[in-house]
């Protein structure tokens, strides 16, 4: 696989962790690399790429490093619109992402998962079910190890699931997955995309080397994603209410069998439920054991920060979703829950219009907003006749949802917004939330 590099004049363009990943493959594999970002990498960064031995440019993208360049390898969030891009594109000199560098160094089979929301859920589910199986499985990509450096190391019939966003995918060519999903699609990332449409084909791109051969899991009831399916392709679908699986009578179905009951499964949310669905399609080629599907369905309670369980708090069912940063992620959180809401809500301004929101709020009995759009969530919740209180900061917000709250009720923190007014990363916000709950548990037993 790797005498394919031996002498080619290879331009990594990004370092971080995928950047350094690719490099040093192609390095190892005989290569003439130059490491090239638009920036000054953090000194831990720099000493990986003095270590390798590789030629590097920082701060700068000057066109000469396209002279005899044959290959690029792009980090998926430098646009395209740059410059020596632009250049290269005229030149038909080929680009890849780092994705797409991974297949071609590994025989490994691929299980691919993209979509708008959901992803990161679907994945570690995924690789959680396929662990049952008898084949070896490796998690990479967004989360996990760059992808390239987990594809190198693998063996033929080992299995690798992969999280892929519309970045990567806009750098592919020859990519096959075994099994790839596209779960959903809403608006995201138009500002490097330019517009929905460019958006939605990039994440359609992961079908196109797939054939009838091939696990094909679409949502059915989203046109959109429906609308990126090759046309020759019999895909299998999903959703709540229809499709291969589905819930029926309050079953998790897949293809008229019953798996298990919607209310045994440990992921909470609607939401959730159709991420099991797709995860259940996508390892369907693999021959899990049953008992392990059911195991794992009934103690996988979700990825930090993604509708996460914090459990029975003082009699209230308390749900860390940090990672809605927009209005349709929180949305598809508030239609999970049958029990009454706490929504704890706010962050960063960016403008959005929030009335799209309003047809999701019927089980919320209060709204706790905070931040920056503190008072325009007020008003969408007293638009609705909900009581609705603004206060400055999550801190605050945290003991006024439990007030506001009473035994069997959901506290639930989806904010709708960018954690950047407060916080570093969504991360960090969830952080924070699980520390003062625990906190206002510990004062209040």
């Amino acid at each position: 696989m790797e005498k394919q590099w031996h002498g080619k004049k290879v331009l990594v363009l990004g370092a971080a962790k995928s950047g350094i990943a690719a490099a040093t493959y192609l390095h190892h594999a005989g290569a003439d690399v130059t490491i090239n970002t638009g920036n000054i990498p953090p000194e831990d960064e720099q000493e990986k790429i003095q270590a390798l031995g590789i030629q590097s440019v920082f701060n700068e993208h000057p066109l000469a490093l396209l002279n005899e360049t044959e290959l690029i390898v792009k980090n998926p969030g430098i646009p395209y619109q740059i410059p020596l891009l632009q250049e290269a594109m005229s030149r038909n000199i080929p680009i890849y992402t780092e994705v797409e560098l991974a297949y071609l160094a590994t025989e490994a089979e691929i299980v691919a998962i993209t979509g708008s929301n959901g992803k990161t859920t679907t994945t570690t589910l995924v690789y959680e079910l396929l662990k049952g199986g008898e084949r070896p499985v490796h998690l990479a990509g967004n989360i996990g190890f760059p992808a390239i450096e987990v594809a190198s190391q693998a063996k033929m019939g080992d299995l690798i699931v992969i999280e892929l966003s519309s970045f990567q995918l806009m750098g592919i060519e020859s990519f096959h997955p075994r099994s790839a999903a596209l779960l959903n699609l809403s608006e995201a990332h138009l500002d490097y995309h330019g517009d929905f449409d460019a958006y939605a084909d990039a994440k359609g791109n992961l079908f196109r080397q797939m054939t009838n051969a091939d696990q094909i899991v679409v949502k059915v009831t989203d046109p959109e994603v429906m609308k990126r399916v090759p046309g020759e392709i019999e895909p299998t679908t999903f959703s709540f209410d229809r499709g291969d699986a589905s819930v029926v009578d309050g079953w998790v179905t897949v293809r008229g069998e019953k798996i298990m009951q919607v209310n045994e499964l440990a992921l909470g949310g609607a939401h959730n439920v159709e991420n099991v669905l797709a995860a259940l399609l996508l390892v369907e080629p693999f021959a899990i054991p049953r008992t392990h599907i059911e195991r794992v369905l009934r103690n996988f309670g979700g990825v930090a920060h993604r509708t996460e369980s914090l459990g029975d708090v003082l009699g209230r069912a308390v749900y860390n979703d940090s990672k809605a940063t927009n209005n349709v992620a929180a949305e598809a959180a508030l239609r999970g829950f049958d029990a009454p809401i706490v929504w704890l809500c706010g962050g960063l301004e960016r403008g959005a219009d929030l009335s799209s929101l309003a047809s999701a709020l019927s089980k919320v009995k209060t709204v706790v907003a905070y931040g920056e759009t503190a008072e325009r969530f007020k008003e969408l919740g007293e638009s609705q006749q909900i009581p609705s209180f603004t206060v400055e900061t999550l801190a605050d917000a945290v003991p006024l949802a439990f007030e506001k709250s009473e035994t069997g009720d959901v506290i639930l923190l989806s904010p709708a917004c960018a954690s950047w007014d407060q916080f570093k990363t969504f991360e960090e916000r969830g952080e924070q939330f699980v520390q003062l709950v625990r906190s206002y548990e510990e004062a209040n037993r």
